[in-house]
């Protein structure tokens, strides 16, 4: 895929807001919808590139954000803010070769929209077009757990049900419901990325062929406070696990969970002598052996 580098975006970006007020879709330009409702192959990902200077974003922040709320098709999206998000962030927008923005990004790639749209429906047919595509039969197991002060534990266990061992890259993607940041209209984004803390290659087998590694597992402990995200709460917070495919990195698949679980209310104190005690106990057990 092509790259592009920071300092060139951002020079670019200078001249966004007049470049993206054109109404133009790159990939649809059909008056009907494909379908309404479908056979998925999979759970679509959807990375949508915007700028909070950017006029014709704020359209297409309202439309990504009904589709989705409609529940007609089936599919997670991640906003990628670029003036607001941190390093890891801006790199998958630099990744995903992005000079303009609104720019919509379907299962990677498959399908992208650029600029503003007049309604919904190209949005609503690169979903259903990229939903309804042959891919890799792979499953996603995420569990999220709040460990309260900003934390959170993922783990992702990635399945491969083909006969060929599937080689790909995992990406995660912490988002906010209802963002801290707001659009050129001054209201708020709606899932948009805070970090991106998983992005690493995989392989893996097929079950069949070795039963001990169909699986390939990604373990993360999430520290918000290291990027100035302490006051994310549990309930506004969602993680997305998409899984690419090597050599067109296209999604096949994808998964999101909430954070499940409560934090504890052990102040520093307290914490400290419920460590000694588990301690005494361990060396009790060691004792009455």
């Amino acid at each position: 895929m092509k790259k592009i580098l920071l300092g060139s975006i951002l020079a670019l970006m200078l001249v966004i807001p007049v470049a993206s007020a054109i109404d133009i879709s790159i990939e649809n330009k059909s008056e009907k919808p494909i379908s309404i409702m479908q056979d998925f192959t999979h759970t679509v990902f959807v990375e949508y590139g915007t700028l909070t200077t950017c006029p014709p974003c704020v359209t297409a922040s309202a439309q990504l954000y009904s589709i989705y709320n409609s529940g007609d098709l089936d599919f997670d999206y991640a906003t990628l803010v670029w003036d607001e998000g941190n390093v890891n962030v801006r790199g998958r927008f630099a990744a995903l070769g992005i000079v303009g923005v609104p720019d919509v990004f379907f299962d990677g790639g498959y399908k992208r929209i650029l600029g503003g749209q007049g309604s919904e429906l190209p949005y609503r047919n690169a979903i259903t077009q990229s939903g309804e595509r042959d891919v890799s039969d792979i499953d996603i197991a995420l569990d999220v757990t709040w460990l309260g002060g900003g934390k959170l534990k993922i783990e992702a266990t990635v399945v491969n049900n083909e006969v060929e061992e599937f080689n790909g890259r995992i990406r995660t993607y912490i988002v906010e419901k209802e963002s801290r940041w707001n659009d050129n209209s001054g209201n708020p984004y709606h899932y948009a990325a805070l970090d991106i803390p998983i992005d690493k290659s995989l392989a893996v087998v097929n079950t069949g062929v070795r039963p001990l590694g169909e699986t390939y597992t990604f373990s993360k402990t999430w520290r918000g406070s290291l990027y100035g995200f302490e006051d994310i709460t549990q309930e506004n917070i969602v993680v997305i696990v998409a899984v690419f495919d090597k050599d067109s990195d296209q999604v096949v698949q994808t998964a999101a969970a909430e954070p499940t679980g409560k934090s504890s209310n052990y102040g520093p104190i307290n914490m400290m002598l419920l460590r000694i005690l588990e301690r005494f106990q361990v060396l009790e057990r060691i004792l009455n052996l």
